[in-house]
């Protein structure tokens, strides 16, 4: 199958993913069926879509007759999960994040959709591999992994699980430059794939700063706000829930290593149901409608070295187990998928490898992480020529 076979996209699942992603590519001229199990999801989605595609227009991304052919004309709606997917070319799945639920979805695309068609998971953590365990010809089967929210976020990984063929990923790439992203392809089934597994460290680096309690988040946070980071790290855990941070924190603990396990401190917010923005109080006071930080205070123990210095012995490590192709696509997805300003092998081109090394034996000493030991090639400088 080729780019220009490709003339109609089913989504199923019309939450923020979904709508998200059915919208982008909608603006990109694909003819979209989007579907969901209750017609009040497919209503609230659809008022979602326009109000964003407002905004576009609003900022001149759009024209206005630009969206009436995006919303009229290529987006379309229904609770018959045959229709949505009759005659696509490339269906994307975009329910929640439950094993079980994935595989009965894409047991029954497997029955109903064209032999030939691509189905996708946009999931974020799981494998790859096992979802396509119930997909008839698990070759046509990949990961298509857009990142929130869908209609800013330029990255999108292209996950191939064991079985995945390479002219299916190529395609769902070709699908993403069309629809005005950056595709990186993810060439193994890993936790976290490239962005989220590079994150990891810093997230279990974050929970032991918490159960230590002598650095407050105030202090930390500060000092990332004041070198320009939009959302910082303690405000970022609040900001997606502590429950969500725990979770994958879990996940991690389970697939990774067991140091990743949240910790007491989240543990007990979560027992009190304080879990950051949307209960209006977690790590910090939201009552506001914005976390409540001491933008005062200053960390004379943590800096933002520490936390690259983190990410970039991450990336060395996804870049030693062959999940990326090249240290370019491990910065493009970094940059991309977390809309930093560079990626971290670009950004430790400048340092010392000795002050990035030193900066992660502190860490790994201190809060008892092993995780955060520096690789070999980072104590030695080679990472720079890998």
């Amino acid at each position: 199958m080729n780019i220009e076979d490709v003339k109609k996209i089913a989504v199923i699942g019309s939450g923020a993913m979904g709508h998200g992603i059915a919208q982008v590519c909608a603006v990109a001229g694909y003819s979209v069926y989007m579907t969901d199990l209750k017609q009040e999801y497919l209503d609230s989605a659809l008022l979602k879509v326009s109000e964003s595609l407002d905004v576009m227009v609003k900022k001149g991304k759009l024209t206005p007759e630009g969206k009436e052919k995006a919303f009229n004309s290529n987006l379309k709606t229904t609770l018959d999960l045959n229709e949505a997917v009759n005659g696509a070319a490339v269906v994307i799945e975009a329910v929640p994040e439950i094993m079980d639920l994935k595989k009965q979805v894409f047991k029954n695309l497997s029955d109903i959709a064209a032999p030939d068609a691509i189905l996708a998971t946009n999931t974020s953590t799981m494998s790859i591999s096992e979802i396509s365990s119930v997909v008839k010809n698990p070759g046509r089967f990949a990961g298509m992994h857009f990142f929130n929210p869908v209609t800013i976020m330029k990255l999108v990984e292209i996950i191939y699980g064991e079985k995945s063929n390479g002219d299916a990923v190529e395609l769902l790439c070709e699908i993403s430059r069309k629809c005005g992203k950056v595709p990186v392809k993810v060439l193994k089934d890993r936790p976290g794939f490239i962005v989220n597994r590079i994150s990891a460290p810093n997230q279990a680096l974050l929970s032991a700063i918490l159960d230590e309690g002598e650095i407050s988040p105030d202090e930390v946070d500060s000092v990332m706000k004041k070198i320009g980071v939009k959302m910082a790290p303690f405000e970022t855990a609040d900001f997606v829930g502590l429950d969500v941070f725990s979770h994958t924190l879990e996940y991690y603990s389970e697939t990774l290593s067991p140091q990743y396990k949240p910790g007491r401190y989240l543990n007990e917010k979560i027992s009190k149901n304080e879990l950051g923005m949307k209960t209006g109080k977690g790590i910090y006071d939201w009552s506001s409608g914005k976390a409540a930080i001491d933008t005062s205070a200053e960390s004379k123990v943590i800096s933002p070295v520490h936390f690259l210095s983190v990410q970039i012995n991450e990336a060395v490590r996804v870049y030693k187990e062959g999940i990326a192709s090249s240290k370019q696509d491990i910065d493009d997805a970094v940059k991309f998928g977390m809309n930093a300003f560079a990626g971290p092998f670009a950004l430790a081109a400048g340092m010392e490898p000795s002050q990035i090394s030193d900066a992660l034996n502190f860490l790994a000493e201190r809060f008892g992480l092993t995780i955060l030991k520096p690789e070999p090639e980072i104590l030695d400088g080679s990472f720079k020529s890998m």
